[in-house]
């Protein structure tokens, strides 16, 4: 499942700068541009990364003709490096932690409302977390639905379908498992008449 960025967890500048090292290391020629967009962020504030990176020592700049440049990542950056990965990953725990701690809430408020049947609806590393901390409670998972681009894929078991298939299968209710786009998914859902005596749950 692809990974997504969500605000809450925005990644930080030295996030970002492991980001950067971590590439750097793979292609020393990669590009500002290319930087730019395989992580979504402006031209600018890759530019301003890159040189904040040279001016701590963590990589230094060569030119290669004709007017290519490359970077290296020096010692001092690879022990960076090293530190940010750790830090990272203690984030990720925390991240799941607080993740699962709102999911495990969310869905016994719908089962003590009497849901037990629910659609999961919104693609996202969330989702596997909500799926998680389903098993066990008396709540049945009866689909996943999400926009277009996904319909068709399989995920748990569950062929992907559109929100409007997702009525067909009768649900109690309907949960939103993308940070992310919850307000855009819950717009969408109460355009159609079909989700209005549908119990809609956001986390």
């Amino acid at each position: 499942m692809a990974r997504d960025t969500y605000p809450l967890f925005k990644p930080s500048e030295r996030m970002r700068a492991l980001q950067f090292l971590e590439e750097i290391e793979q292609n020393p020629k990669v590009s500002q541009r290319e930087l730019s967009h395989k992580f979504g962020i402006a031209l600018g504030v890759t530019n301003a990364c890159i040189k904040r990176m040279a001016r701590r020592g963590l990589i230094i700049l060569k030119g290669i003709p004709p007017r290519s440049i490359a970077y290296y990542i020096t010692p001092r950056g690879f022990a960076e490096k090293a530190n940010l990965a750790l830090r990272a990953f203690s984030l990720n725990i925390h991240h799941y932690a607080e993740i699962k701690k709102q999911f495990a809430g969310k869905l016994l408020e719908m089962q003590d409302s009497g849901v037990k049947r629910v659609v999961f609806y919104g693609l996202s590393d969330e989702m596997e977390v909500a799926y998680i901390t389903l098993q066990g409670l008396h709540m049945k998972l009866v689909g996943i639905a999400d926009e277009e681009k996904n319909w068709g894929r399989t995920v748990f078991g569950y062929k992907v379908i559109s929100s409007r298939e997702a009525r067909t299968l009768n649900p109690d209710a309907i949960l939103i498992t993308s940070m992310k786009d919850q307000a855009s998914y819950v717009k969408h859902l109460t355009g159609q008449k079909e989700w209005d005596a549908i119990k809609i749950f956001t986390i």
